[in-house]
């Protein structure tokens, strides 16, 4: 099997290629939005998120007074949020929902992502 090697003449057509291609990288990368910080404590209530729109970091710092839902509304490939609970309570906050329930009287965290087709739990761990 022959391994194809580089051209013997430069061809300025493949530079410009190339610096169209890195350009439209960079232009979208831009133009994702900077949601990295930390949020607001959620209170007692149950959240959609929306990747792009709200924070990465999701805090519910309040004592919760009935199971809750964190639903995962519509993502894109590296997508990720953070969801932490250290508000206490007797009942439970379900990630997805489906990926991860963050236990009762526990304070704990989840980190998910998204791969470009779905919402995946990527880890979690007690506080």
């Amino acid at each position: 099997m022959k391994v194809p090697g580089a051209a013997r003449q430069y061809d300025p057509r493949d530079q410009d290629t190339m610096r169209r291609a890195i350009e439209n990288a960079v232009t979208t990368l831009e133009q994702r939005p900077n949601t990295s910080a930390l949020g607001s404590d959620r209170g007692d209530t149950s959240v959609t998120l929306v990747a792009g729109t709200d924070v990465e970091i999701q805090r519910f710092a309040t004592a919760l007074t009935a199971n809750r839902t964190v639903t995962l509304g519509q993502g894109f490939a590296g997508a990720r949020f953070t969801i932490t609970r250290s508000g206490l309570g007797a009942f439970t906050i379900d990630v997805g929902p489906g990926l991860k329930t963050l236990p009762s009287a526990t304070a704990a965290w989840c980190d998910v992502g998204h791969d470009g087709t779905g919402w995946a739990l990527v880890r979690f761990g007690n506080l």
